[in-house]
């Protein structure tokens, strides 16, 4: 293992501080704003660049964000996306992915895109069945708007609960979904009275708080989650019996380096879809913390927008503090009183982590106005239960609901005349990522998984059954 320089906070000795939850939490729809690249200029305070992903909930990352990405991916017959016989992505001449978004993406990302395109286009055979009139254009708009609300469903309720988990946020995200009058209430009478009572999902208007949406540069900040990732996939063997809580036996370590851009993609065709979605649910994901940034970000290969690698390398960590820097986010504790949150006063207030208190004042002093807001972040005492720290979760917090509110496809325009009774129906009976997955590959979880959630590690105990209802249960 390399050694590293002490002052330089963010440098990792490898992911080795876990999660209890896998690498879909490292990766599931949280691809941040790809922000194209701007030579710096002496006569700018501030360089403005121009966003190339769309921030809304529309499933960008499968559909494409532009109008050419958009006709590349789609087949014209019947609504659907292409893929192929053995559901795999299909791949241009230069070895990129056919796919909404291919930039600076990893095996991980080429699974969960081929999982949707297989929900799409089972969603297209569906609303095909029913609606028999419907053409090739309308089958494909509906089947988008019910896999994108299938994505921010999953997101709402299964990701970010096991991101933060505990009670109380797995009542607030199930009433920023359903509301406090909840889902079998919802379920039988449609959505009643306002955002607390009923949702966001439904509303009869939308509500951006008089502030055009967007995802924000403190949004993207906090969403710098790279120490999710692991230096290695842990390749596990699906054609053998499962051994203790439905584990099924490694088969080898593959670096990921192996696993990134074009050569990601010709070693995704060898692994296959399958093993690759069991691989990485029974690997825990690496914890938010300093000193546990993965390995390979440090020399990683870019992409161009078209998904070709540059000649340049990068190292992530260092380019995501100048990227903050660049854009004038604010420094920690500044960024904290914008929240009305307490700013901290001395290290101690951060941490109590000794190492850290020692390195934080070899490289800022005793001046924590300085701080970076990255470094921060990582280094805050977490609450218990959150794989994110509180100044995070306060941001995490206003954007899972603005996301759901400001969009009308979620809100005025969730309804059976824009999404299909089917349509709706689709969203409305699926209630997680485990859902999805056994749509498409029947025997998996069953086999395979032993947690509740597909975002556990697969092979931890299920979750208790509590039988107060989650509303009324006591904060621990």
């Amino acid at each position: 293992m390399k050694l590293v320089d002490r002052h330089e906070v963010l440098k990792s000795s490898s992911s080795e501080r876990y999660l209890g939850a896998n690498i879909f939490k490292s990766i599931l729809f949280q691809q941040p704003l790809n922000l194209a690249s701007s030579e710096p200029s002496k006569l700018l305070l501030l360089l403005r660049q121009q966003n190339i992903r769309t921030p809304w909930w529309d499933g960008s990352v499968i559909y494409g964000s532009n109008e050419e990405v958009l006709n590349k991916v789609r087949t014209f017959k019947d609504g659907k996306i292409k893929i192929s016989k053995e559901g795999h992505l299909l791949h241009n001449k230069d070895g990129t992915t056919i796919s909404g978004d291919i930039r600076n993406s990893w095996v991980g990302v080429t699974t969960l895109q081929t999982l949707f395109v297989l929900e799409h286009n089972a969603v297209c055979d569906t609303l095909k069945k029913h609606y028999p009139e419907l053409e090739d254009e309308d089958l494909y708009r509906h089947a988008r708007l019910v896999t994108s609300a299938v994505i921010a469903k999953i997101h709402t309720i299964d990701w970010t609960v096991e991101l933060l988990k505990t009670d109380t946020l797995l009542a607030g995200m199930h009433a920023n979904w359903y509301g406090l009058l909840g889902k079998k209430f919802k379920d039988t009478f449609g959505h009643v009275g306002n955002a607390i009572l009923g949702g966001f999902v439904g509303m009869k208007k939308s509500e951006n708080h008089g502030v055009p949406y967007s995802l924000t540069e403190e949004f993207a900040t906090v969403y710098r989650m790279h120490p999710l990732l692991p230096d290695s996939l842990h390749l596990r063997d699906i054609s053998a019996s499962p051994g203790q809580n439905k584990s099924p036996p490694l088969i080898k370590e593959i670096p990921m380096n192996d696993l990134i851009g074009l050569k990601g993609e010709k070693t995704l065709l060898e692994i296959g879809v399958a093993k690759q979605l069991v691989s990485m649910g029974h690997q825990a994901c690496g914890a938010l913390e300093l000193w546990n940034y993965p390995s390979w970000l440090r020399d990683l290969v870019p992409h161009n927008i078209d998904g070709t690698e540059r000649y340049e390398h990068v190292d992530l960590a260092a380019l995501e503090i100048y990227r903050d820097r660049e854009r004038n986010v604010a420094r920690y504790n500044q960024f904290r009183r914008g929240l009305l949150m307490i700013p901290i006063s001395k290290w101690e207030d951060l941490t109590d982590d000794t190492e850290v208190i020692e390195v934080l004042e070899e490289v800022y002093g005793d001046d924590v106005e300085e701080l970076d807001v990255l470094v921060g972040l990582m280094a805050e005492k977490k609450i218990k239960g959150f794989a994110i720290s509180e100044t995070a979760f306060t941001i995490f917090l206003l954007m899972a609901s603005r996301r759901l509110e400001a969009d009308r496809f979620f809100t005025s325009n969730y309804n059976e005349e824009t999404y299909t009774k089917k349509g709706l129906e689709w969203v409305n009976t699926t209630e997680s990522l485990k859902d999805v997955i056994d749509r498409h590959y029947p025997e998996m979880t069953h086999k395979w998984l032993n947690s509740t959630s597909v975002f556990s590690v697969w092979d931890s105990p299920p979750n208790k059954h509590n039988p107060i209802p989650i509303y009324f249960r006591v904060p621990n």
